[in-house]
């Protein structure tokens, strides 16, 4: 992270990384998933295929099956995206609050695409 953000490096190691008990988690949770998602996911497919198939299933049936899941969570994640991507309006937000000096150095250092999804 040192080498990626250089003009940051003084601010990451002099603020941000004493702090680093206080927003790892955050930032373990929102980024680093060390793939359990996906497998969680699979897991998850596989338990609602459970349900409605058995040796008897012809493949069509499986086929719409496998579709009609990957559908519904495509459609979720669009919803998720969705909200996710329309701040409240008028509410402080914790970046204006609480980071407020992380935030004035993040605005200098990541063009407003970045900055923007660093908030979300």
């Amino acid at each position: 992270m040192l080498t990626k953000y250089e003009p940051c490096q003084a601010y990451l190691e002099n603020k941000l990384y004493p702090s680093r008990e206080s927003w790892a988690r955050y930032s373990i949770g929102k980024i680093f998933t060390a793939g359990v998602e996906s497998t969680q996911q699979v897991e998850s497919i596989n338990g609602v295929l459970k349900k409605h198939l058995d040796r008897s299933t012809l493949l069509k049936k499986l086929v719409k099956e496998v579709e009609r899941e990957l559908n519904k969570e495509a459609h979720y994640s669009r919803l998720n995206n969705y909200y996710g991507s329309n701040p409240s309006i008028g509410l402080p937000s914790t970046y204006k609050t609480i980071f407020k000096d992380i935030d004035s150095i993040l605005k200098e250092c990541l063009m407003p695409i970045l900055l923007s999804l660093q908030r979300a």
